[in-house]
């Protein structure tokens, strides 16, 4: 009998042991269950910003081929124009120099008539007056496609140069001047009375001036055909950027 009773009071005893031991596993599982979870939460997240960055170079890289290309295109098509520009010019002052000495032999065709058996007949003259004014109308139609041209190089310029270097600032024309027509101070960015039309370009930078002090430097992020958006850059700010501030282009 007290050989039954302390075999149950083992037994007791070890049962009390292992329900003692068995909470501090369970919490062991717990965490490894959560840290294994959070490690498969995490995986899961860089392999989805990984695969995202991927595909945004890949367009990247793609933009920039097809930028590049262009950019070559046109600068052929602009030396191209150029050339031809050129061409016409020589061609139009070789007419207007053989019109000149025809008017300087006119303007002395009273000392002898005989001079008069020199001329081309009147339609010739007019034939080469004709052809004459169709060089300039032609150069003329060249040098504005050659503006043109030249657009389109520094739209591409720029693209390519914000691709390859998104931070880099766009020249202006230094003529370019305006004011300010409003402030937002919460989002800190201007509104100004310049536009496409005037010169303003995005990424392009403008320095604010105020009775002759330089109050600060904002970016062009938006234009419009007389009017734009810029951003206020804080490392040039020296003073609160007002309505009626001037504001300077600044050319590289």
């Amino acid at each position: 009998m007290l050989l039954r009773i302390c075999l149950i009071l083992t037994i007791v005893a070890g049962l009390g042991t292992a329900y003692v031991g068995f909470f501090p596993v369970q919490d062991i599982i717990k965490t490894t269950r959560d840290a294994r979870d959070d490690f498969h939460h995490k995986l899961d997240s860089e392999t989805a910003l990984y695969n995202k960055t991927e595909k945004e170079l890949k367009k990247t890289q793609n933009d920039l081929a097809s930028t590049t290309a262009k950019l070559n295109e046109t600068t052929t098509q602009l030396e191209a124009a150029n050339s031809k520009i050129a061409d016409l010019d020589k061609q139009t002052a070789d007419l207007t120099d053989k019109l000149n000495k025809m008017t300087d032999r006119a303007n002395t065709a009273e000392q002898s008539l005989s001079v008069w058996s020199q001329f081309p007949p009147p339609a010739e003259l007019k034939r080469m007056l004709a052809e004459r004014d169709g060089l300039i109308k032609a150069r003329a139609a060249l040098v504005d496609e050659n503006k043109v041209l030249a657009a389109n190089r520094d739209y591409y310029k720029n693209l390519y140069n914000s691709l390859v270097e998104p931070d880099s600032a766009v020249p202006l024309p230094e003529s370019l001047i305006g004011k300010v027509m409003a402030v937002d101070p919460k989002y800190a960015f201007v509104v100004l009375n310049v536009g496409e039309d005037q010169g303003a370009k995005e990424r392009g930078e403008m320095l604010v001036n105020r009775r002759g002090k330089l109050i600060g430097k904002v970016r062009i992020t938006r234009v419009e055909k007389d009017t734009c958006i810029a951003s206020v850059l804080p490392a040039w700010q020296r003073g609160q950027v007002t309505e009626g501030d001037q504001v300077l282009g600044e050319g590289l």
